[in-house]
């Protein structure tokens, strides 16, 4: 079929189409009707949502994909794209290893990091992924994101423990976030990000969430990550004890807060929370409780702690998983489908039709809502960001989530915004 179309709608259609709504909603032979151009110069929006021959009748010039899958962008909620040059610089197999070769090696790995980001975000694009949220340490990747094909939320990151440089360090940050501040667009929201509550002062974080709450933005944190976290923040001794002397030259080092103390930190703030690994019921009814997130990364977990998030006990307190790929600092690719594939067969002794419905929203919807994003699902009046799969007789599948997950590879086209990011 020719792709003459209306000049400002178009109409796609595929075997399957996932509308990633609360029932998990697949309709077969389905259809997606969009803006392309809006002339009020707005997001563009999905119109309808349907049966493809349905739909046809009033855009005679869609295009129908056949064994092929319509989903949302997918929505990667936490990547950390200023370590995209890291191949075999940090160890893993441990979190203290791996945390001490980061210390040794980072500033050689986030040197001259264009082409690694670059790199990763068309690795990106070409696995589905439509948004992002970026962790930035040092602001390396900023230009480069704002001017991305990608709709990004860019969580400028705060860190610092040492109290006699909390002036200097807040400073540094407040200038990055104003920097991105600058580029705010449609696609690129700034937001703010903690880094964990063994790395940043009370203070400083005090006075950080303080603007997050001022700016109302979004704000992420790295959240018990490793049992040694847990141990540090419970018990003030353990291998982080050593870190502090051995590595940070802190001669009596402390624990800076209890772990209620930092979450309390963040009520009134749309706050997700990475890994939390090692969080206890009562952290996840905290978590719950006000309505914040959590998010799993399963190939960093693995490499580093060799545990995956329960994602039983998220929802047990009401907690939606969501999925994302972490850094090359912890990750052999950033490839949204490879990681779901891994989670796939990483969680055994969950159904797996189940399974896969859990990963493609927490791939999507969850995240979107997280992020507070108008994307995530193919319902009418959110944004165009829709990806198009191959994927070999799906249109037999009597199991299509799951199916969808082992056969799909790279993504055929991506909208974002109603527009074509990439052509495979």
């Amino acid at each position: 079929m020719t792709e003459r179309r209306n000049q400002n709608i178009e109409l796609i259609g595929a075997s399957k189409v996932f509308v990633c709504n609360e029932k998990f909603e697949i309709i077969a032979d389905g259809g997606v009707v969009f803006e392309t151009s809006n002339e009020n110069g707005l997001d563009c929006k999905i119109l309808k949502v349907g049966k493809y021959d349905e739909l046809s009748s009033e855009y005679p010039d869609g295009v129908f994909y056949p064994d092929s899958a319509i989903i949302p962008g997918f929505v990667n909620a936490h990547i950390h794209f200023e370590f995209g040059n890291n191949r075999s610089s940090f160890l893993y197999g441990s979190f203290p290893q791996w945390l001490t070769s980061v210390m040794k090696k980072r500033d050689e790995v986030v040197s001259d990091v264009q082409i690694g980001v670059e790199i990763s975000i068309s690795e990106q694009l070409r696995s589905g992924v439509s948004s992002v949220g970026a962790i930035s340490s040092y602001g390396y990747d900023l230009e480069i994101l704002a001017n991305s094909p990608l709709r990004t939320v860019y969580f400028n990151e705060a860190i610092g423990s040492n109290p006699c440089a909390i002036d200097s360090l807040y400073d540094n940050f407040l200038l990055r976030y104003l920097s991105s501040k600058k580029l705010a667009s449609y696609k690129f929201k700034p937001a703010i990000s903690l880094h964990s509550p063994y790395s940043i002062h009370s203070l400083m974080a005090k006075k950080v969430l303080e603007l997050a709450k001022k700016e109302n933005v979004v704000v992420s944190a790295h959240f018990l990550e490793s049992k040694e976290e847990r141990e540090w923040l419970e018990q003030g001794g353990g291998w982080f004890e050593r870190f502090y002397k051995e590595i940070l030259n802190v001669s009596s080092p402390k624990p800076l807060y209890r772990l209620e103390e930092f979450l309390e930190l963040f009520e009134g703030l749309r706050t997700l929370f990475a890994h939390c690994l090692f969080a206890a019921p009562k952290e996840f009814e905290n978590i719950g409780k006000n309505q914040n997130y959590a998010i799993s990364c399963p190939r960093s977990n693995r490499l580093l702690n060799n545990k995956f998030l329960d994602i039983s006990l998220l929802k047990q307190f009401g907690i939606m998983p969501i999925f994302a790929t972490d850094g090359m600092s912890s990750n052999y690719n950033l490839n949204m489908l490879d990681e779901l594939r891994f989670a796939l067969f990483g969680y055994v002794k969950s159904d797996l039709e189940e399974l896969s419905k859990t990963l493609i929203l927490g791939a999507s919807a969850n995240p979107a809502r997280a992020l507070d994003l108008n994307v995530g699902s193919l319902e009418v009046g959110k944004f165009a960001d829709i990806a198009i799969f191959e994927c070999p007789e799906i249109s037999k599948s009597s199991q299509v989530s799951l199916h969808f997950l082992l056969h799909s590879k790279e993504v055929k086209k991506l909208y974002i915004n109603g527009k074509n990011a990439i052509s495979c």
